[in-house]
């Protein structure tokens, strides 16, 4: 499940910034575009929670909460780093 996490985190990042799909040329089609990645982020997010909690799969609960929150912040840390050294 780990690696859909971050793979999905990945890809709704290149989304949102335009790379993959269709580029936004407006500030309105950008910010569509990053309120589309918003909601399945956050969806992606609150079904594994509940799903494996009903499934009592704790392991698999932390590892989603861990994967879901820190993939982001190192993504995005790793597209601004490196503009800024």
């Amino acid at each position: 499940m780990g690696m859909a996490d971050l793979l999905l985190c990945g890809v709704l990042l290149l989304t949102a910034a335009g790379v993959l799909f269709i580029e936004p040329t407006t500030r309105a089609e950008e910010a569509d575009a990053w309120g589309v990645a918003g909601r399945v982020y956050g969806y992606w997010l609150v079904g594994g929670l509940v799903v494996f909690s009903v499934l009592g799969m704790g392991r698999a609960l932390l590892a989603h909460l861990v994967t879901m929150l820190v993939a982001p912040v190192v993504l995005f840390l790793l597209l601004v780093l490196p503009t800024s050294l």
